[in-house]
């Protein structure tokens, strides 16, 4: 959903992850259930990482070789939130859902996988 009209963004960080050399980063799992998403992160040496996204309206993960150089730059191993994203009003606007209490824009780039992204409520850090 990141846009071209995203393309200049401001964030705010929501998470850093721990201190790791990129070369220890092993692989992450997104799971989705009853509208609630957890993404782990597994780092060798470290115990996983666990971030849980609390109903998630939208999500899209885009490949390493796909992900736009401001993605990488503004969200390497680290949880931002897309600040007046036009993605997200453009998504409030378009969809039929009453009016939501919260809904935020997020993004994490994982280094050796990609982008996640999604528009939830909240978000919180369960381990890590």
């Amino acid at each position: 959903m990141f846009s071209k009209k995203d393309s200049s963004f401001a964030v705010n960080t929501i998470l850093n992850l721990p201190d790791f050399d990129s070369g220890q980063y092993e692989s992450c799992q997104h799971l989705m259930r009853d509208g609630d998403a957890l993404l782990t992160l597994y780092v060798t040496e470290l115990e996983p990482v666990v971030i849980k996204f609390k109903k998630i309206r939208w999500h899209q993960f885009t490949s390493l070789y796909l992900c736009k150089p401001e993605l990488i730059k503004n969200a390497y191993f680290k949880l931002v939130e897309i600040i007046n994203s036009p993605s997200l009003a453009d998504f409030k606007n378009r969809d039929p859902r009453p009016p939501y209490k919260e809904l935020h824009h997020y993004l994490i780039f994982i280094d050796e996988t990609g982008c996640h992204e999604c528009f939830a409520e909240s978000c919180e850090l369960l381990k890590g």
